[in-house]
Formats: C-alpha cells, sequence, structure tokens
C-alpha cells in the first residue's frame, strides 16, 4: 500500500496450483491454519501497518528517516494479540529500507533492526507467522548533501551513484543472516508494488536477489512481488509470461495485489453504488480482478499469495465483492493478507482495527473464513 501517513490521515495510493493441492489449500484455510507449518499457504492473514509510516513526508530520506513514536509506530502486542486471537496468524509486517539500513550496502541499523526482532518475538508469543515485506515500492530515498533523490533499484543511469540489485540482495543477506531460523518467520517480501521502473529490470532485479540468497545458504520462503504495482488484474501486462525467478529450492511464491474500485487503486473515491452506477458489472470484481495472476500461477505450477486486499469499513455495498474473492481465494488455495490493521490508522477507510471494541464488517466477514478463531 501507497504512502504511509500519521492516525487519522487517509494512505493514498499510487497509480496455486491446481487439482489436489488446491483442495488441500482449501481445507487448512477452512481450518483457520491452527497449526501453521513451515509451509505455510491457503491462510488469511493481516498487514500490520505502522514501520513504514512517514516515508512520504517532505524531507524524508536515510539522512532523516524520522523518530519512533512520533513518525512511525510498530505494531503494539495488544494489535498482535487482537488479531491473532480471531485467527489471522499470518502477519505482514511492511518496514521501511532507509530506516533499515542507512546507507546501501551497509549495516543493519541496531535499534530498527532490534524492532524488526521484538515483533517476530511477539508474533511467536500468539503462535503467528511473519512475513517482513519491504514497503519501498522499488525504490531508496537518498540524501545527497541536502537533497532527496528517489533512486529506482537497478536503474542503468548511474549505477555508480544508484540502488542497483546487489545493494537490494545485501540488505536481504544482512537480514537473513539475523532473522533466518526464527520460529516466526514465514518469508521474506523482497519488495512491495515495485512500479514505474524506467530503465530498471524488475524481474532481473528480484531473480539476482533469489539467486544470492540461496547462494548465501538461506532456505527460507521468498515472495516476489509483480511489476506494475503488483496488480493481479495486470499481471500478464506487466510480467512475462512465464516464471522469473530460477530458484534451485522451489520456495518461491509470486504475490499479486487486489483492490477492488475502479482504478484497482485502493482510494475509494466513490461508493460503491456510486461504482455499480457507472459500472454494473463491479460486483463481479471480486473473482475477474484476481482471475489472471490466479490463471498464470497455475498454467506455470508456481505459488501464489496476495499481499494486499481491502475493502472500505464503512461502506457494506462492497462486502459481497470481498465474499466472491475471498471464495476465489479459497478455491485456489493462496495466502491473502488484508491491508490493513495497525495502531494509528484512525479513521482510515481500509482500517481493520477494532471500532468501539468491535470488528469491523470486512473483518467479520473474513473470520467467517476462519472457524477455528470461534466466529
Amino acid at each position: 500500500m501507497a504512502l504511509g501517513a500519521r492516525a487519522g490521515v487517509v494512505r493514498q495510493r499510487r497509480n496455486s496450483r491446481a487439482g489436489g493441492l488446491a483442495l488441500a489449500s482449501a481445507l487448512c484455510l477452512a481450518a483457520s491454519c491452527r497449526d501453521l507449518p513451515a509451509d505455510t499457504f491457503s491462510c488469511l492473514g493481516v498487514n500490520l501497518a505502522g514501520a513504514e509510516f512517514g516515508t512520504e513526508a517532505p524531507g524524508y530520506s536515510n539522512a532523516s528517516p524520522g523518530q519512533h513514536g512520533e513518525a512511525y509506530i510498530f505494531p503494539s502486542k495488544e494489535t498482535v494479540r487482537w488479531f491473532a486471537d480471531r485467527g489471522l496468524k499470518v502477519l505482514r509486517l511492511p518496514l521501511a529500507w532507509e530506516r533499515l539500513q542507512p546507507e546501501p550496502a551497509g549495516p543493519l541499523e541496531p535499534t530498527y533492526t532490534q524492532r524488526v526482532l521484538e515483533f517476530l518475538d511477539l508474533a511467536q508469543l500468539y503462535d503467528g507467522r511473519v512475513v517482513l515485506d519491504l514497503h519501498a515500492y522499488g525504490r531508496y530515498r537518498m540524501d545527497a548533501h541536502g537533497d532527496v533523490q528517489e533512486l529506482v533499484v537497478g536503474d542503468p543511469l548511474d549505477p555508480e551513484r544508484g540502488v542497483m540489485a546487489e545493494h537490494l540482495a545485501d540488505l536481504w543477506i544482512r537480514v537473513a543472516a539475523r532473522v533466518h531460523d526464527h520460529p516466526a518467520l514465514l518469508a521474506y517480501g523482497l519488495m512491495n508494488e515495485p512500479h514505474d521502473m524506467g530503465g530498471a529490470d524488475w524481474h532481473a532485479t528480484s531473480s539476482e536477489v533469489v539467486r544470492a540468497l540461496r547462494a548465501a545458504g538461506d532456505r527460507n520462503w521468498i515472495w516476489v512481488a509483480g511489476d506494475g504495482w503488483s496488480k493481479a488484474s495486470e499481471w500478464g501486462v506487466h510480467n512475462p509470461q512465464r516464471p522469473w525467478v530460477d530458484d534451485p529450492l522451489e520456495r518461491t511464491a509470486y504475490e499479486a495485489h487486489v483492490y477492488f474500485d475502479a482504478d484497482s487503486s485502493g482510494r475509494y473515491m466513490l461508493s460503491y453504488s456510486d461504482e455499480l452506477t457507472m459500472d454494473p458489472d463491479a460486483a463481479a470484481r471480486g473473482r475477474q480482478r484476481l482471475e489472471p495472476f490466479a490463471a498464470w500461477c497455475e498454467r506455470n505450477g508456481v505459488r501464489g499469495v496476495v499481499g494486499e486486499f481491502g475493502v472500505p469499513w464503512y461502506d457494506e455495498g462492497w462486502l459481497p465483492v470481498l465474499d466472491d474473492f475471498l471464495t476465489a481465494v479459497q478455491t485456489q488455495g493462496m495466502t491473502a493478507c488484508a491491508w490493513a490493521g495497525g495502531d494509528w490508522w484512525g479513521d482510515y477507510p481500509l482500517s481493520l482495527q477494532s471500532r468501539g471494541g468491535r470488528e469491523v464488517a470486512p473483518l467479520r466477514a473474513m473470520l467467517q473464513r476462519v472457524p477455528a478463531a470461534g466466529h
């Protein structure tokens, strides 16, 4: 999800396998993934945002990353417990690259890294599994003598001063060295929503990072997002016909995102009623938006995951669309993480935080799919 923000500020977005595996995965989803194995798939989860907030603030860069508790916040124990108690134990944690690694190819920042480790410990306490999501959109914001430059990863225009594939690989190798054997770790999310990469080739970059992690001996699952904002509905437009990562361990999953508003941005500028007036087929978007990505995964015999999806909590017209999407996800045997929980959301339309101590309607719809949570 694009553009982190403080509480109460709406964040704006910029514009599988078939057969027996799918059946077994659907059964796992229906069982709410009570006993999450190391290869957990086919579960509903939730993004817990906050550690990536503030990255669109004026002047934000590796030299001015903001302070914890002021510009950003890690999810609290109460938030983690609240979602885990309801059976949502796959937790996608968005992270800011500049805070995690203040200099490309340099050491990890100790305090931010420690907070990541503490979150993993917290997730383990509640039987959760964590996807560490680098929420950077294929970019690194570098301070150059007071001038903030947004560098596209792998852009060949200035490889000496830029941020290249080897820098992203360096980051993940350093992160893996700290977390690779943590019981709560589920996967590395290499990069959130790469888009508009210019002369850079995201597919070559992500493939190089996976090779580097395997060469370093890491065996954990890796989630590789598609180009073009990772839109499931446009998967074939922005990504090759065939899988582009050659993983000798076959432990790579491809990640897409699904939103149901007209431009698939997740901003939901119009009500469902208005959208339906403009597009009589809007009610079918839940399944239709997922289909191009799901078909690609099935055709190529690879794992697919949905890193983000969501609908406004206050507009129940979207609930049938959401339910149709969840049915399609279940049929495909995919893990899907809703956007989003987090302590600072306030009235943000896609917030899944409780309101007045009660679950919001989209969350209630999800929990119908996780009977072990007691709903």
